[in-house]
This record gives structure tokens, sequence and C-alpha cells, in this order.
């Protein structure tokens, strides 16, 4: 029989992976620098978010988050390539996470997506995908190897998009699974295996506030304050043979989105009586990269 401690640490680690691979708006975040390069001009109804100036290979962004879950994440594109319709990028993720409650070392995951995006006309949603992610985690006493998926329709990204005081955005849902082997550090034996195949991510209606002036870890900007609910669930997690089921989160969330840079500076995140604030702290763009 496993612990309750050892089925935290499972159910932590496949939220770990669904906060990364299973909401795509955070791939926005990877809009790094982007006033410092022009957009391309397209008669084709491309997504918004394939003709963001950042959408190149090498865009690459730092983030540090505090609260209940402690993060560091470095996110990172590679491979970028447009079609008629849409583009596809390789988007590397690298991320450090732990519940704080545990008191223990944080997770270290590595994650490979080869991520599609498309709109088949102007007055469709934009549809984003990545299938076949692999996913390499490892914790204090078990790493994790496997893979994972992600599915969805929205906004993903405000780059590209006509954002106004008082306006209201659209919502964007997205479906996730994924599924790992477990080892023990060191060793290249399976002792168990870990699944979430029906996770989901929702998000509502984004309503768009006042500019005003912020102080981020990148100077102080001028940034408008998009808030919203969203709601998180694992679905049934099966940790070997044995069902886990996960409580679904909801979340009030307030993105600071800062039009000059064209990407969200700083997110925080409202859960209950407790609140965690994810900081850009730093970007870069390869202005050598086609």
């Amino acid at each position: 029989m496993r612990t309750k401690a050892q089925l935290l640490v499972a159910a932590s680690i496949a939220g770990a992976v669904l906060l990364a691979v299973g909401n795509p708006a955070q791939a926005q975040t990877v809009a790094v620098a982007a006033a410092t390069a022009p957009a391309e001009t397209s008669a084709r109804p491309l997504a918004p978010l394939c003709d963001a100036p950042w959408f190149r290979s090498g865009s690459r962004v730092q983030m540090e988050g505090d609260g209940a879950m402690p993060m560091s994440i470095t996110m990172t594109l590679r491979r970028t390539t447009k079609n008629q319709t849409g583009c596809r990028a390789q988007l590397e993720v690298r991320s450090k996470s732990a519940l704080s409650a545990l008191m223990g070392p944080p997770v270290i995951m590595d994650q490979v997506h080869m991520v599609n995006i498309d709109r088949r006309s102007d007055s469709a949603k934009s549809s984003i995908e990545s299938e076949h992610a692999v996913i390499n985690a490892q914790g204090r006493y078990a790493r994790m190897y496997g893979e994972a998926a992600f599915r969805g329709q929205g906004v993903f990204s405000y780059a590209g998009m006509d954002i106004r005081e008082g306006s209201t955005l659209e919502g964007e849902a997205f479906e996730s699974s994924v599924s790992l082997q477990i080892y023990p550090v060191g060793a290249d034996e399976v002792v168990g295996s870990m699944r979430a195949l029906y996770a989901s991510i929702s998000v509502g209606s984004r309503h768009v506030g006042k500019r005003q002036m912020i102080d981020t870890l990148l100077g102080r900007k001028e940034c408008m304050p998009i808030t919203y609910e969203k709601r998180t669930s694992l679905g049934p997690l099966m940790v070997g043979e044995e069902v886990v089921q996960v409580e679904p989160t909801l979340m009030h969330v307030t993105d600071w989105y800062c039009p000059a840079e064209a990407f969200v500076l700083r997110t925080e995140i409202r859960q209950q009586d407790k609140v965690q604030r994810i900081d850009v702290t730093g970007m870069d763009l390869d202005t050598t990269a086609p």
C-alpha cells in the first residue's frame, strides 16, 4: 500500500505536468522581446500567435513562482515554421517545482513538444495541439519518463489581439493526458506507472482592466490587468492500479499584460486563501534566427 505522502507526490507531479503541458496559453510567455522585431504581414488567416514577432527559433523566457508550489521555468522555441493556415514549433520546457508543505526537494522536469497551431478561417477559433510530447521528470526517490498530449481552442496568446480597457475576451478550453513510467533513481527497472488520461483546463471570459504602471523584475512597465477564472481537473489519476481522486481546483487569475512588450510579465493566482505570483525574470530573442 502506498503512503499518503507518496500519493501526494504523484499527484503533485501530475499536476505540474498538467499545468505545464495542458495550458498552452503559457506559451505566450515565450514572447521574448516582442517589441524588438517587426511582425510579418500576411493575407492568410493565420492564427495571431503565428505572426507574433517572437514566434521564431531561439526565443526564450525564464519565470519564477512563489507560493504553495514554488517553481522555476525556462521555455525555448525551436524549429519554427509556417504554413498556409498556421504554424508549428518545437517547444522545450525545463522546470523545477515542489509542494512547499512537503518540505522536500523540487521535481525537475524536461519536456519536448512539437506544437501545431492552426486557424482555417478568419471567423474560426485557433486550435492548438501537441501529441507524443516527451516528459522526463525526477524527484528525490524516483524518476518518471513517458508522454503527454494536449489539445484545445481559444486565445492562447494576447499577442496580436486588440486588447482594450473594459473589453471582454473569450474563454478557452484544453484537454490533456499524461502517461508516465516510474523508475527508482539510478536504476532502469520500471516499478510503477502513473496515468492521467482525462485532465482538463477551462478558462472563463477574460475581463480587461485599466492600464497602470507596475514594478516588474524587468523594470517599471505600463500593463493591463486581465482577470478570469480557471478550473483545472486531473480526472481520475491512476498510480499503478490504484485510483487517486484529486479534487478539481478553481483559481482566480490576473495576467498583467504589457502591450509595449506584447506579453505577460506577471501572473497572480488566487486559490482559496492562498496567492501565488509568477514573474518573468529573463527574456532573450535570437534576432539572427530565421
